[in-house]
């Protein structure tokens, strides 16, 4: 299970917050603690910038600064907290490039290889961007992925469907975290 980018300035009252994220915390949660039962692995992303990455608007990009690596803003938002033998990736972490798929320039495809990992579900923020970016390149590598349709927000909620959609198209299938983890 991939958990995308569930950090502080990405939450309500962060720097760049997508919709209605306080309301995903506690299903997220309570889906990773069923999911850590099932010996599923977990593995969580992170937005890890340095001060001077491009995508800030100071610095020619879209965004405004989040995410800054060591900062408040780029800590898992609690109640989430990776447990001793999980997996953080860092992306993001260049000056240059977007940094939106887990997959980008940080060993994750390895890191799942080692793991003996074959199937991913994708959870966590943002639907139109990481998670999107993160569930289409799991599936350039090799891996039947599933997007985890309860357990995902957007910086648009109307971005959802078309995105959901896309993914589809792509071969990425969509479920319920519990209609996943009842089909593992």
């Amino acid at each position: 299970m991939i958990v995308v980018d569930v950090q502080r300035d990405f939450c309500e009252g962060g720097a760049l917050a997508a919709a209605n994220t306080l309301s995903l915390l506690v299903p997220l949660e309570k889906f990773i603690d069923g999911a850590r039962a099932e010996h599923v692995a977990i593995v969580y992303t992170k937005d890890w910038h340095p001060e001077d990455h491009s995508s800030f608007r100071e610095n020619g990009g879209l965004w405004p600064v989040h995410c800054v690596a060591n900062t408040p803003g780029a800590e898992l938002m609690p109640p989430l907290k990776a447990e001793p033998g999980e997996v953080v990736i860092h992306k993001g972490v260049r000056a240059d490039g977007a940094g939106y798929s887990g997959f980008e320039l940080t060993g994750l495809e390895k890191r799942l290889q080692e793991l003996k990992v074959q199937n991913v579900a994708v959870s966590g923020i943002a639907t139109e961007y990481c998670v999107r970016a993160t569930a289409l390149d799991a599936l350039q590598h090799g891996f039947a992925v599933t997007v985890l349709t309860d357990l995902i927000r957007a910086v648009q909620a109307r971005e959802s469907g078309r995105v959901l959609a896309e993914l589809t198209r792509a071969g990425v299938k969509v479920a319920a975290a519990e209609q996943w983890l009842k089909n593992l």
